[in-house]
């Protein structure tokens, strides 16, 4: 199945993130993030895929980055054939190899270890991982 246009738009949406949350945890998740709501689109029913949380999609996250590749439903996702175009084609795979290899990097683990809070000059903190999330929840709404 061809990813929907909602799911086309809220991608978009969610790219635009990218500005806000430059880190390489937050990077990758929301590369993550659009493949997996693509990968709903080709693998589930509307009424599986209607039941996808963005709680779901962040375990998911983690448990590839945990075993450094691609979780098995993940990759059952990734079987897809998304893109009416071979260039759209081309652009899916490419994103997917590259999440495949950042799953594999040392790097991505140690950023995800520290994601839940960032040290500000002024002593305090800022909690990345759940400001992500919640601008993320606001963008499904």
């Amino acid at each position: 199945m061809d990813v929907t246009n909602n799911t086309k738009e809220l991608i978009v949406k969610m790219q635009s993130l990218k500005l806000k949350y430059t880190d390489l945890a937050s990077q990758t998740f929301i590369d993550f993030y659009c493949q997996c709501k693509q990968g709903c689109d080709y693998l589930f029913p509307d009424s599986v895929k209607s039941s996808v949380t963005i709680l779901h999609i962040l375990e998911w996250f983690l448990l590839s980055v945990e075993k450094r590749s691609p979780y098995l439903l993940i990759e059952l996702m990734w079987k897809d054939i998304i893109g009416p175009t071979l260039a759209e084609y081309q652009e899916d795979e490419k994103i997917e190899e590259n999440l495949t290899t950042l799953f594999t990097q040392p790097e991505l683990a140690e950023a995800v270890q520290n994601w839940d809070r960032k040290p500000r000059p002024d002593g305090g903190v800022t909690l990345t991982l759940r400001e992500l999330l919640q601008d993320m929840t606001d963008l499904e709404q």
